[in-house]
């Protein structure tokens, strides 16, 4: 090897040394990055789980009879405690996923009816108030899926919250159906038409940030792109479906459980 060669070489080593240096330390200040914002997220949690309790302690009674006028302002604050709550936890998925990409997950198996009931019943009071009826209709004897049941739910919850939001009149009905090795809990709701490829856009990651005179689905909460990614870290999937006369359907495919 001539001089030159073994200087090319030796340059091609530093190159590649401080490289992989750069990577460790990105690496590392990406994990540093995504502790430090979970945990900033936990600590906003722990006064929203304060609020919480003040408000279940309401409803129950425990500090006096609540007049009937008032309890349905302290059942609506139930409901949006509820949803800041999902959505504290849907950003710290999101911050484990992408920042320090130590998401961890704890499946379980799980009746898809189970799933869809549990979504329900926990914003059951502040669906009726809006006066919109949320049918259920998911087969008992479906497979049991395997699922992070929480985070499941906690989905579920968000695309009720994004179908009322955005339905245009009408219920929302939830069904269930197995097929090709899934069991798919489908939510479907008279929405609005969109524009060719907004509705598969709306499942961007960024799409709530995205700016321009076609964005005319607005995101509920951290939006449709966060409930994918994490149905998809555990082997599941979201897709959404919008016809030409405004006939939506948001579709949770979840893994069957092994037998």
């Amino acid at each position: 090897m001539s001089v030159w060669q073994a200087f090319l070489a030796g340059v091609a080593l530093s190159a590649a040394a401080m490289t992989a240096l750069g990577l460790f330390l990105d690496s590392r200040r990406n994990r540093l990055m995504g502790r430090f914002f979970s945990h900033a997220a936990h600590e906003i949690n722990t006064p929203i789980t304060a609020i919480n309790i003040t408000v279940l302690n309401l409803l129950g009674g425990i500090f006096g009879e609540l007049p009937p006028e008032q309890a349905k302002w302290i059942e609506m604050m139930r409901e949006q405690v509820y949803r800041l709550n999902g959505m504290v936890g849907e950003l710290r998925d999101i911050i484990h996923i992408m920042v320090s990409r130590d998401f961890a997950l704890n499946p379980e198996s799980v009746a898809p009816a189970e799933l869809a009931a549990g979504a329900l019943a926990a914003i059951r009071r502040g669906v009726d108030q809006s006066n919109v009826e949320v049918k259920l209709e998911v087969p008992t004897d479906l497979p049991r899926v395997r699922v992070d049941q929480g985070r499941t739910v906690r989905t579920l919850t968000s695309l009720i919250f994004h179908a009322r939001k955005f339905r245009s009149g009408g219920d929302l009905l939830i069904s269930g159906q197995h097929a090709d090795g899934k069991v798919f809990l489908r939510l479907h709701y008279q929405g609005l038409a969109l524009p060719p490829g907004e509705a598969e856009r709306s499942l961007e990651l960024f799409y709530p940030a995205r700016k321009g005179k076609s964005h005319t689905l607005n995101a509920v909460g951290l939006g449709l792109g966060v409930l994918r990614a994490v149905a998809r870290h555990q082997g599941a999937d979201l897709t959404f479906e919008v016809q030409p006369d405004g006939q939506s359907v948001l579709s949770l495919a979840l893994p069957v459980s092994p037998r």
